[in-house]
């Protein structure tokens, strides 16, 4: 998979959580759970969404958030498809 694929995927996760009533800070075990990706390759890709301003998460990369900015890019990334469609 991708850069670009394992960052939106971090990303559609993110945005779904805050569907939730109550949302709250992502582990980084609950997304690599959920991408089937180690630890530590998704540490890598956190860090630097977090340097792009698509995340926040805190200085140990164990917890992150979706930013306006990741939630936007997300919607114009889901723009794109469909118009490719």
């Amino acid at each position: 998979m991708s850069l670009h694929q394992q960052q939106l995927q971090v990303l559609v996760i993110l945005s779904a959580n805050l569907c939730n009533p109550q949302p709250q800070l992502v582990s980084t075990a609950t997304l690599a759970g959920k991408m089937d990706i180690q630890l530590t390759k998704l540490r890598q890709v956190l860090k630097t969404m977090d340097g792009m301003g698509l995340i926040q998460t805190d200085s140990d990369l164990q917890y992150s958030l979706i930013t306006r900015k990741g939630l936007q890019y997300l919607s114009e990334q889901q723009m794109e498809v469909s118009t490719i469609f």
